[in-house]
């Protein structure tokens, strides 16, 4: 009886646990865009007509710009309105809406940087066509949004709220944020703070080359006057505000990243002496991808390539005349400048003036299931104030939430300059590059990408090819930029922004090819300040040396460069350990063992087979804590490493040269050499290669290091495994041209990655082709959600569409239709 009892119950529970499954599949389904069809829907003049080919890749077509935009937005928002949605509401400081307190601290970060009312200036000071354009796609988003309302997708559904309606200036929204993500200066500077409390500003200075051989520019003497004021309070600020700029990985969306490979060669470097143009722009992985590919054919406009969810046009891509690609120019575009408040925190100080007072304005933050917040941001002439982000948020008496209170604990306040005050133009001149027919109008269009500072390539059908550093450069008036100023002092203040017209660039080089990596593009005393923290040269170098090799370049040579795996950095790690052979042989004959067997002979292809790939992966770690730990500690030690992703940094400076003050270890009463440094790290790495991987058969660098492709929902118990996509095992490094990179204090988990990889062929546009890392849809169960990764993973790629996919290729045909 109680068995039967059991088995009645089991089937019950199976029961409905199946029509609870079915019910949530049914409900994640229906919420898929039609492919096929007819659909009616209101704010059109015309039919547009979209066809899908191959991985959903639509051609949308119109008769005119507006209900081309129209269909644009209509579509990408059927496949992407959840990633639209949170990335406008992150840059608006407006999560707490809808995910409650939890993220309060990004909405506060972001009020106080001040996007959204940057975006406000830049779309009051669009011309009439362009808000007609803003308008144009935000009626599309809205006509799907207002279809969607009762089959929206699935994470709406376990979130507990649906999309506000899309306004022109979310597009805007969008953009900036996007452009926040290609500043990196700040986190440098806040690293700097933290490092010259424990070291004193002069020696920290060792920590910070520019490139090879190039060591930092001087650090501002005045912050060397009174080095006691950069510890404790200031320290410990610089470091918190720094894990600020990690808030948005919370949902899935990206973080300054710096990290792209882009090349255009012409003439005796291809097969045919046409121009080709290769690009893979590399951003912290997740799930949905950062683009979506798409062609758009209209009367007046016709271009190809990849879009930002959310924004109109396309971003990537190319026109019938020419393409272009972006990589980020590493631009010093932030400055920290310290303050100096008074005694009762309403004003700083002024050398030799009497003291300015600070301004203050106040943002309400509404929160979920809270009372809302008050927000006061205070700012000097040099920025907003950063250190009350740091403050609590107290329960008041009354239930509401009370302002934060102005805190001027330890010397100094922390403002932040950023070039966002000029109302930007980046829309504008988005519309003029993708209607631009020679080089000139492209580069003349880029120069009005006010708030983003990257490497435009461009690429020409008639051969020819150039290069332009887009972005307002801060005019200074003393320092780098590369360390805080002392905002007290008028001399390091600035005079507005250079001149765009005098960017970097360059058209038809001499040597029929350019290339750019985040390398150092530019003369150490090129008159203008572009920056000093460049990443390391050797993907760079590395795409270099394959384009000499490879002879007249075709587009598939060009794609076989992308998937190249060799590591400078480790062929530079063995150069730097055979320099100390015989002192290491002397001091430690067991540690030149390991570096025999595991590392010296290998040819440093990162391939995911590689034993002594893995081995070389924590080695590198070990070498950071062997080298420096000792004088930093584990805390100091943790925030210096992790700036080894955007920037060339000391130990690299170190393998390069042999020479570092750091070498002796200060807790022993002996004095290390390089050689006892070297056992140290080459033991230690042995040792974590063994305990990370017991079974030699399994010590290959694809089981050591793994990449997963985040959801919004990755942090929540069960529903980032549901959401996410991996983990996957892979190869690549930081410094491979197929770049795969992880943070030095965790080896083992990619942050970065090639978020797509193209090459254009200007003399051909039907031969272009290309892959996104997942797909196009975001909807979890979309057959078109993850289906480019194996290409993405093993170098393969698909056709970019152009006059539409063939007949053949045509997945299906869908027309958006006037309501009569």
């Amino acid at each position: 009886m109680l068995r039967r009892v059991l088995t009645v119950v089991l089937a019950i529970l199976l029961a409905l646990g199946l029509g609870v499954a079915g019910v949530l599949l049914w409900i994640t389904k229906r919420a898929e865009p039609a492919y096929a069809g007819e659909v009616r829907v209101a704010g059109l003049t015309a039919p547009v007509r979209v066809r899908w080919g191959p991985h959903a890749v639509p051609t949308i077509q119109a008769d005119s710009l507006p209900d081309l935009l129209f269909g644009q937005g209509f579509v990408v928002a059927s496949e992407r309105m959840w990633q639209m949605d949170l990335m406008r509401r992150l840059a608006d400081g407006r999560l707490a809406e809808v995910f409650g307190a939890d993220a309060l601290d990004a909405d506060r970060f972001f009020r106080t940087l001040g996007l959204n009312a940057a975006a406000r200036r830049a779309y009051a000071e669009l011309d009439a066509p362009e808000r007609a354009m803003l308008a144009a796609y935000a009626a599309g988003v809205n006509a799907y949004r207002a279809q969607a309302l009762e089959r929206l997708p699935v994470e709406y559904l376990i979130a507990g709220f649906e999309p506000d309606p899309w306004r022109p200036e979310d597009s805007l929204l969008v953009g900036a944020y996007m452009a926040w993500t290609q500043s990196f200066n700040f986190k440098e500077e806040l690293t700097f703070l933290r490092m010259a409390a424990r070291l004193g500003a002069a020696r920290a200075r060792e920590l910070f080359p520019t490139d090879e051989g190039v060591p930092a520019p001087p650090v501002p003497p005045e912050l060397l006057e009174r080095p006691g004021d950069l510890g404790g309070a200031t320290a410990a600020t610089a470091a918190a505000l720094a894990g600020l700029l990690d808030l948005p990985a919370r949902f899935g969306l990206p973080t300054p990243s710096p990290a792209s490979n882009a090349w255009v060669v012409t003439g005796p470097r291809t097969a045919d002496g046409a121009a080709l143009l290769a690009n893979d722009p590399h951003l912290p992985p997740s799930v949905p991808g950062t683009w979506y590919e798409l062609e758009l054919y209209g009367p007046d406009l016709h271009v190809a390539g990849l879009a930002l969810p959310g924004v109109p046009l396309v971003l990537i891509g190319h026109n019938a005349d020419l393409a272009w690609g972006l990589t980020s120019a590493i631009a010093d575009t932030q400055d920290l400048f310290l303050e100096r408040p008074t005694a009762d925190g309403t004003q700083v100080e002024r050398a030799g003036r009497a003291p300015e007072a600070i301004t203050t304005r106040v943002q309400r933050i509404m929160v979920k299931d809270a009372p809302p917040v008050d927000l006061v941001v205070r700012s000097t002439r040099h920025g907003v104030i950063l250190n009350d982000l740091l403050a609590p948020v107290p329960d008041a008496a009354d239930g509401a939430r009370s302002a934060l209170q102005p805190s001027v604990a330890g010397p100094y306040l922390i403002a932040l300059s950023q070039v966002t005050d000029p109302p930007d133009r980046s829309f504008a001149a988005l519309v003029g590059l993708n209607r631009a027919r020679t080089l000139a109008e492209a580069r003349r269009a880029a120069l009005g990408f006010y708030a983003v500072a990257q490497n435009l390539m461009l690429a020409h059908r008639d051969g020819d090819i150039a290069w332009q550093v887009t972005g307002l450069l801060p005019q200074r008036r003393k320092g780098s930029g590369l360390f805080p100023a002392p905002g007290w002092i008028a001399d390091y203040g600035w005079d507005g922004t250079v001149a765009p017209w005098r960017n970097p660039g360059q058209i038809d080089p001499a040597g029929a090819a350019l290339i750019t990596a985040n390398n150092r593009t530019i003369p150490v005393d090129h008159p203008v300040n572009v920056g000093h923290s460049w990443m390391a040269p050797y993907r760079a170098q590395r795409i270099t040396q394959r384009l000499n090799e490879s002879g007249p370049l075709t587009p598939a040579a060009m794609a076989a460069i992308q998937t190249d795996r060799l590591s400078r950095q480790a062929l530079l790690t063995q150069q730097a350990l055979r320099r100390d052979e015989s002192a290491l042989r002397a001091a430690d004959p067991a540690a030149w063992v390991i570096a025999e067997s595991d590392l010296l002979g290998w040819d440093g292809v990162m391939d995911g087979s590689s034993r002594a790939a893995a081995f070389y992966a924590l080695l590198e770690p070990a070498l950071w804590r062997a080298l420096y730990g000792d004088e930093l500690g584990d805390a100091d030690l943790a925030v210096l490493m992790s700036l080894a992703n955007p920037t060339y940094h000391s130990l690299q400076e170190t393998l390069h040269t042999g020479e570092s003050s750091f070498w002796d270890d200060v807790t022993t009463p002996e004095a290390e050499t390089p050689a006892h440094i070297w056992a140290r790290a080459l033991r230690t790495a042995a040792a974590d290669l063994a305990a990370a991987l017991p079974r030699t058969r399994d010590q290959r660098l694809d089981r050591l290091r793994t990449l997963t492709l985040p959801h919004a929902f990755h942090q929540q118990p069960l529903l980032g495994w549901l959401f996410d996509v991996g983990p996957i095992g892979v190869g690549g490094a930081a410094d491979t041209v197929d770049l795969m990179q992880s943070a030095p204090a965790d080896p083992r988990r990619v942050l970065i990655a090639p978020s797509m990889r193209v090459v254009q062929v200007p003399g051909n546009w039907p031969q272009t082709r290309g892959t996104l890392p997942l797909g196009q849809s975001g909807h979890p169960l979309s057959r078109y959600r993850t289906d480019q990764l194996d290409d993405w993973l093993h170098g393969g790629s698909h056709t970019w569409p152009w006059h539409g996919p063939t007949t053949e290729g045509t997945q299906g045909l869908l027309v958006l239709r006037p309501l009569p």
